[in-house]
């Protein structure tokens, strides 16, 4: 089979730019959370009791006193009026106006609270020292469902009235996810690894009753994006370059992903691969989209940035032509056991094949075949059921061809 070892090149005009803009937030604290009511009225908060509001879409943020010092860590809002924030030291508070005035419910725990979420009136919260509270009044109160575990809880969602989901870590750096189907009350628990490696899961996101998403720091350093399509009963994982924080989806297809150094991945079919964007350097913890378009994210030193086209698009650079380009990369890691990643680059949408070979031309897997979107895409591979040898993966995209050689170590 010859021809898996010819690669053409084809160049295309056109150059894409991340189209991600950064805010003026007036702050040089760390924003752990950021959430919006609308495209133009949101919430971040952050280090040592810190928040601000924006009614203008980001353009300006005005200064909230939240009357605590301590680190807030997840905000969430029902309305316009009614809000709530988690913070360290087991501190929550509420507002019934907007954030002019912030009152202290008791949670019952003095840990650390990293998420709070709702869905309609009933509600979780979680946080260190295996935590897990809920609430069936909008927070006004709080029960304790779980706590004095040795777990960390980093993620909270309401997914509905009924099933909500945590995540963290255990006491043995195993990603961990807690979940329940009635409210938040009893608890069941998962325990897995990210392609055998420990870590820390660090946001938990469901875009219906058995899909989901958790993104997570890999203590190799590595990033990682796991999902669920049982409703948390198992779940794969992509690796990435660095880790990631926090994910949001617009919709069933449309999803963002956060991390460290500013890594802002996109997927649009639902997860199965991911394109990298950019629009900071700066750390980022917390991403919410109010539509597939219109995005924002916080982070370290104050950091917000905005998108309202998705975060990419082609236009022309004004100060540097330079042509588009189809590009394959190399994989990685190479050799690998079991799983490795194969990253590539498209400079407009187009039909894509990536299929694998075995050292004699026989196609052994299909990766991807048929439209994929403008931009960087990673994919996964395993080869848990492949003898140990060399492989070749080759892309076709249009007239553009390219074949790479990988070893499989076993």
């Amino acid at each position: 089979m010859r021809h898996l070892l010819i690669a053409l090149t084809f160049m295309l005009p056109g150059k894409l730019f991340s189209q991600w803009i950064t805010l003026s937030s007036g702050t040089v604290e760390n924003l752990r959370s950021i959430y919006f009511i609308n495209s133009e009225t949101g919430y971040t908060a952050g280090e040592y009791g810190k928040m601000y509001r924006t009614v203008n879409g980001g353009n300006s943020w005005d200064t909230i006193n939240t009357g605590i010092n301590r680190d807030i860590n997840s905000v969430y809002f029902f309305n316009e009026s009614e809000g709530i924030a988690c913070a360290n030291e087991g501190i929550i508070i509420r507002t019934a106006n907007a954030g002019t005035n912030w009152i202290s419910v008791s949670s019952g725990v003095t840990g650390n609270l990293y998420s709070v979420s709702f869905s309609d009136t009933r509600g979780v919260c979680a946080g260190a020292d295996g935590t897990l509270l809920y609430s069936t009044n909008s927070g006004l109160s709080w029960t304790i469902a779980k706590n004095g575990f040795f777990v960390i809880y980093y993620a909270a969602e309401m997914f509905s009235k009924s099933i909500s989901y945590a995540a963290g870590v255990n006491t043995i750096f195993q990603p961990f996810v807690a979940k329940s189907t009635n409210g938040g009350a009893n608890w069941s628990f998962n325990n897995f690894y990210l392609n055998g490696n420990e870590g820390d899961l660090y946001d938990i996101n469901f875009i219906n009753e058995y899909t989901g998403f958790a993104p997570s720091g890999v203590f190799n350093g590595q990033g990682g994006i796991s999902r669920t399509t049982d409703g948390g009963g198992s779940w794969s994982t992509q690796l990435f370059e660095r880790q990631l924080y926090s994910i949001d989806f617009a919709g069933p297809n449309t999803g963002y992903c956060v991390g460290l150094q500013g890594l802002i991945l996109k997927t649009t079919n639902g997860g199965l691969t991911w394109g990298s964007q950019s629009g900071t350097s700066g750390t980022l913890r917390s991403v919410f989209f109010t539509d597939s378009l219109t995005g924002y994210s916080a982070g370290d030193l104050g950091v917000i940035i905005k998108t309202t086209n998705g975060g990419l698009t082609a236009v022309s650079d004004p100060d540097e032509f330079a042509p588009g380009k189809y590009l394959l990369k190399q994989n990685y890691p190479n050799p690998f056991n079991p799983e490795t990643n194969i990253s590539f680059q498209l400079p407009v949408q187009k039909f894509v094949s990536l299929k694998v070979y075995n050292s004699l031309g026989k196609e052994i897997a299909v990766l991807i075949n048929g439209n994929m979107t403008a931009g960087d895409h990673i994919v996964s591979f395993k080869g848990d059921n492949l003898a140990g040898g060399i492989y070749y993966y080759r892309f076709v995209a249009g007239n553009y061809t390219e074949v790479r050689k990988m070893i499989l170590i076993k």
